[in-house]
């Protein structure tokens, strides 16, 4: 993804070419809005279901909002660095925010489901490790995204291979979660832990595949973008809008949609609930039993 910059000649001011066509105002426009109801559907659901640790993907959802009003800004001012800024540096660093989520969600289901010795990693430390190195990532995209707005073509050629490090970075960071998910996958059926058995209807399984949609929306939508800013400038993947649209705008939505559809908030709070009435019952059955052998052997209690 290359952006030319023009100098000034015979005392002209110089100036950058942004796009190499020119970007689609109601494509934009449709993607706002899109992103825009999700974001405030996420927002309602957080709410019921206590998940505060979708606040990351609230912010994911307001940074696409936001960048494709950026785009569809862009459709009047190609060369307009104000609108370009917009949009490049919040729909590229979105992805690590809703990833953030992803990996705190599933450290919760492991503790919501008390099977922390089933997962290859300490759910505190899984859930810490995977978000630090996404806030690494962030910053790395978002350090890399900024300084190209500078007009000075050797800084943005820096910025470029900076963001081209953070999407490969964040390409491995992805698989190696996908692997742990995975593996806790196999082993919870292999070993389902108590509050499984006690209660089979409680349907975990469409809650982990949704995680692995999202999972695989983010790194395909990664994988493409990483290609992107590696290819030259006349490569078919940065001269045709439809690459943004068809691989990042709407594979980022999907990941926003799959999990309003199997919110993990409903499952986390739903096996909290069966374990601590499990909990409360085995305290009564435990007290009611102690209470009948005192007063069996009483005296002047005895039976028989």
């Amino acid at each position: 993804m290359d952006i030319v910059y023009h100098p000034g000649v015979n005392g002209s001011d110089p100036w950058v070419e942004f796009y190499p066509y020119t970007p689609s105002a109601s494509a934009g426009y449709a993607f706002m809005a899109i992103f825009g109801i999700s974001t405030i559907v996420h927002i309602i659901l957080t709410i019921p279901f206590r998940a505060a640790y979708f606040i990351p993907l609230v912010l994911g959802g307001i940074c696409e909002t936001f960048g494709y009003y950026g785009r569809a800004w862009s459709h009047e001012s190609r060369t307009e660095i104000s609108s370009w800024a917009l949009q490049e540096m919040l729909i590229l660093c979105s992805p690590p925010l809703i990833a953030a989520t992803v990996y705190m969600v599933l450290g919760r289901i492991i503790r919501s489901f008390d099977a922390e010795h089933l997962s290859s990693m300490r759910p505190k430390w899984l859930t810490f490790v995977f978000v630090m190195n996404d806030i690494l990532c962030f910053c790395t995209q978002l350090g890399g995204a900024g300084v190209q707005v500078t007009g000075d073509q050797q800084v943005m050629d820096i910025g470029k291979k900076v963001v081209l490090a953070g999407l490969i970075f964040s390409l491995i960071i992805f698989a190696l979660f996908v692997l742990i998910a995975a593996t806790f996958h196999r082993r919870l059926l292999k070993s389902p832990p108590g509050i499984l058995i006690m209660h089979p209807e409680l349907k975990w399984a469409p809650y982990m595949w949704a995680l692995y949609v999202a999972c695989f929306a983010i790194m395909v939508r990664n994988l493409v973008r990483t290609i992107q800013f590696g290819a030259g400038r006349t490569a078919p993947v940065n001269t045709s809008e439809v690459y943004i649209y068809v691989f990042d705008a709407f594979l980022m939505f999907l990941s926003m949609l799959v999990l309003v559809i199997y919110h993990p908030g409903k499952l986390i709070k739903k096996a909290r609930g069966l374990a601590k009435f499990d909990s409360n019952r085995d305290s009564t059955g435990e007290t009611g039993s102690r209470h009948i052998l005192l007063t069996e052997y009483e005296p002047g209690n005895s039976r028989g």
